[in-house]
């Protein structure tokens, strides 16, 4: 797969693990429940095995695909949910279609295939192997408005790029 920066596909998305953490203990046995990320990390620290199988509920639901960089080990992508517009109030989706949610970026319903208008999650980051995407998009964003994504999702998280922006201005003076 390529070119998936700002496509909108449908993959597996699997919900961040929380307390009660539920551990898988095989086939035979119920799973193990674990009150509190301190228990894990104390048994973990007294030499206990780091990696576990976790049961994590899961969607099969759209999300925005960030970038078309991912390492080849791990084989995922960043992605961001989707908010149906059926959960918002109307209010928000008035403020979402006029862009003017801080946190919310409108999806035009007529350039994505999807059962409802939607607007992409600026807080909610996923990743997703590879293999847990459907090929096939139901939309892509333009190149402007991937762009405002990426910046308003750095915004959003607090991120501190100003070293970035002096190498691009050092950059630009160097430019004929």
């Amino acid at each position: 797969m390529s070119g998936l920066a700002g496509a909108v596909v449908w993959a597996v998305v699997p919900v961040t693990p929380q307390t009660p953490f539920r551990l898988y203990a095989g086939t035979d046995h119920k799973p193990i429940e674990v009150a509190d990320a301190a228990t894990i990390i104390k048994g973990v620290r007294k030499g206990g095995d780091a990696q576990f199988e976790y049961i994590v509920p899961g969607k099969v639901r759209p999300v925005l695909i960030l970038s078309d960089t991912h390492d080849d080990d791990l084989g995922e992508y960043l992605a961001l949910r989707l908010a149906r517009f059926s959960k918002l109030t109307t209010d928000e989706q008035k403020r979402v279609r006029a862009r003017k949610h801080s946190t919310l970026f409108h999806l035009e319903p007529e350039r994505f295939s999807l059962p409802e208008e939607n607007a992409a999650m600026l807080a909610g980051l996923v990743r997703i192997h590879r293999t847990a995407i459907e090929p096939s998009t139901c939309g892509h964003l333009d190149e402007h408005e991937l762009r405002t994504v990426h910046e308003r999702f750095v915004l959003f998280h607090g991120f501190d790029v100003r070293a970035l922006l002096q190498v691009a201005i050092q950059q630009a003076k160097r430019k004929p």
